[in-house]
């Protein structure tokens, strides 16, 4: 069913998921869930479908950028639910609750590029020295702000 439907805003296909009870995770709201007949809360559904163990049923495309959105059927969800023992479920559930651990903050020392001129014609102005503390791939400044440690344009060392 190719083409678009301008009423909706979406391809056929997409308005064809939709009817069929077929959305993205953001879309999907506790009745639909209900509907399908799960009992648990719709926070456990999407860990459960951000986790991997809820594939995604099909994709459709979004905007002009070719983007793809995974959309999910919830009927699904309760179907792999249902083939699980009640051990295998509390473990699930357990596993989703655990937090993952902090990572420990670093301090550094660098420099990263700053840039004047335009959008179209961009200049380098000067090389800003900073001090910071590295957490992830994030550092953060000491003097304000934040700097992603993995950019083209900075260079630090731990102190």
């Amino acid at each position: 069913m190719t083409g678009y439907n301008y009423a909706q805003g979406m391809s056929n296909n997409a308005v064809d998921a939709y009817d069929r009870g077929v959305m993205p995770l953001s879309k999907i709201e506790a009745h639909h869930l209900s509907i399908a007949g799960w009992h648990d809360s719709k926070k456990l559904a999407t860990t459960l479908a951000k986790s991997g163990f809820w594939p995604p049923a099909e994709w459709h495309h979004a905007s002009g950028y070719f983007n793809k959105v995974k959309f999910y059927n919830p009927a699904t969800l309760v179907r792999l639910w249902g083939e699980l023992t009640s051990q295998e479920r509390s473990d699930l559930k357990e596993n989703q609750k655990q937090k993952p651990q902090k990572q420990s903050a670093k301090r550094v020392r660098g420099s990263y590029v700053v840039w004047g001129g335009s959008r179209r014609r961009p200049k380098k102005l000067h090389d800003q020295e900073f001090t910071g503390t590295l957490s992830g791939n994030w550092i953060t400044l000491d003097g304000g702000g934040r700097k992603k440690a993995t950019g083209r344009y900075i260079s630090y060392q731990e102190i």
